[in-house]
């Protein structure tokens, strides 16, 4: 028989994949996609149709305000918006949001909606947010081998 002792344990795939992306620097350059891509969702419609996130350095959020009065308004609910920001996070938190004035892109709408629905995944985006959620993580990834491999390790765990 064999000594059960001995055998190493696995790893469950999404620790694996977390230690990646952190090593590669991903992990940032993912949450600052996902906050653009969800910001209404996460700060409610109210603030996210006058702000927006710009950029993720150094664990401080950048955040835009349309005009003076939402940037003083943000003072105040800068303890609300982190944790809001943080709950959301699977990385290191957010420890600060620095904020400026400046344009807050307005939402676009489809001009050609596709005919074909949205294809809902388990983490409840659909495939083409999946894939540029994807394509961001590798953008630091030299090795154009290990890119491609990662590329389809990760399509295959998130879909």
């Amino acid at each position: 028989m064999l000594d059960m002792a001995r055998r190493p344990s696995l790893t469950p795939l999404p620790d694996v994949l977390t230690r990646v992306l952190k090593a590669h620097g991903m992990q940032t350059p993912m949450l600052e996609y996902s906050l653009q891509q969800h910001w209404t969702e996460i700060v409610g419609d109210h603030v996210g149709r006058h702000t927006w996130p710009d950029s993720i350095r150094h664990r401080k959020l950048y955040l835009v305000a349309e005009n003076s009065v939402w940037l003083q308004q943000l003072r105040f609910l800068t303890p609300e918006l982190l944790a809001k920001i943080n709950a959301v996070s699977d990385g290191e938190p957010i420890t600060d949001i620095v904020l400026r004035v400046g344009t807050v892109p307005s939402p676009v709408a489809e001009e050609n909606p596709s005919p074909q629905p949205s294809i809902p995944t388990e983490r409840g985006g659909d495939q083409e947010d999946l894939q540029a959620a994807i394509d961001v993580f590798l953008l630091p990834v030299a090795d154009p081998d290990f890119r491609e491999r990662l590329r389809a390790l990760l399509a295959k765990s998130l879909t």
